[in-house]
């Protein structure tokens, strides 16, 4: 199953805090040729934010970033995040088994 939600938002301080919703889902970092990072969380704003504070080394090394989000409840998150990390293998997710 492909990412369901097309809109894409910037990955800036201003758009992260307009756009990103304070609730529990699945969220993706791309650019316009790569899957950067998926993860999934309660807070997506939060979340978000905690990345362009640069809590990730992997992910501060690319430019012209945008995000998207798919809302989800807490017991699908873990098993839609998997699903997507199999389908896109985003470059900065640790690799699965």
């Amino acid at each position: 199953m492909s990412w369901t939600n097309r809109t894409r938002y910037p990955f800036t301080a201003k758009s992260v805090v307009v756009h990103a919703p304070m609730e529990s889902g699945v969220y993706a970092l791309h650019n316009d040729k790569t899957w950067i990072y998926i993860g999934e969380t309660a807070d997506i704003l939060a979340q978000l934010v905690q990345h362009l504070n640069g809590d990730n080394a992997c992910i501060a090394v690319f430019a012209n970033m945008t995000f998207s989000y798919e809302l989800l409840p807490e017991l699908t998150r873990t098993w839609r995040l998997e699903e997507l990390l199999r389908e896109f293998r985003p470059v900065c997710n640790a690799r699965l088994g």
